[in-house]
């Protein structure tokens, strides 16, 4: 076995300094010419590996400063127009898979995943850069998973619609306890708790009673407005006030949606 992953780790070395053109680890997982460069040298020499185990390796390579200091270019960004996509398109694929952004870049399906999700909130920014601000907000240690989603046992189902498409079919959302989450183009929005999904959610589209929220899709409409369900099992805790209050408030501590925040 040892030897096994010694084979590896020469293999994912060599790649990466044949690849690289002098940036960094985290460059060559985000970018997709110098990703491709480097499984096609990986490739070359072990082909019974997956994309994932390859960019995997070489992460951990990199945790576990094996690799050195390897950057001699680096690209600057100013990333604060778009942040907000990239947060949200992490955070989902965290809480639906239960994967870090790093992880998730290391396997071609959640990359597309996170590339679709932000880029239907920010359309016009690259998903190089969009890639590289969650990069950044893992590394300024914004993407901290939440404690009570990460320790409550209670059988989660992660799901998200257009709002457009459950005024359409309102089936779509299960009549079932939970925590929803309101979000669009410019951020999250807000952040509530309920027994029952079903009925909450379609009080919310028909005329909330939150009035900034109601003022806002009175004047917005639906058609940016995304629903994101954090849907549990009726006979789970999450059947319980309480515990459905908890994890609501520690993601509208960390998520800061605008109309949880006032009146």
């Amino acid at each position: 076995m040892a030897r096994d992953i010694n084979t590896i780790t020469n293999v994912v070395k060599q790649a990466f300094f044949a690849s690289h053109e002098g940036y960094s680890t985290d460059e060559v997982i985000i970018c997709d010419k110098l990703n491709e460069a480097f499984i096609k040298a990986c490739k070359r020499e072990m082909v019974s590996l997956s994309d994932e185990a390859f960019n995997w390796h070489l992460i951990s390579l990199r945790k576990q400063g094996k690799l050195g200091k390897v950057a001699t270019k680096r690209v600057y960004a100013n990333h604060d127009d778009y942040l907000h996509a990239s947060e949200i398109a992490a955070r989902f694929i965290y809480d639906k898979h239960n994967t870090t952004v790093d992880l998730a870049f290391c396997k071609p399906e959640l990359k597309q995943e996170f590339d679709s999700i932000a880029q239907s909130i920010a359309p016009n920014i690259s998903v190089y850069l969009l890639r590289k601000a969650a990069f950044k907000l893992r590394k300024n240690r914004q993407l901290k998973p939440e404690l009570v989603p990460r320790v409550a046992n209670w059988s989660r189902n992660v799901l998200s619609f257009p709002a457009e498409e459950i005024i359409q079919n309102q089936s779509l959302v299960p009549r079932a306890p939970g925590v929803y989450v309101f979000w669009d183009s410019s951020g999250y929005l807000y952040i509530g708790e309920s027994k029952d999904l079903y009925l909450r959610i379609k009080k919310h589209l028909d005329h909330s009673d939150r009035k900034s929220l109601a003022h806002y899709f009175w004047e917005k409409g639906f058609r940016e407005i995304t629903v994101e369900l954090h849907v549990f099992e009726r006979e789970s805790e999450a059947r319980r006030k309480s515990c459905r209050q908890a994890y609501e408030s520690n993601l509208i501590e960390t998520r800061q949606p605008q109309f949880n925040l006032r009146p």
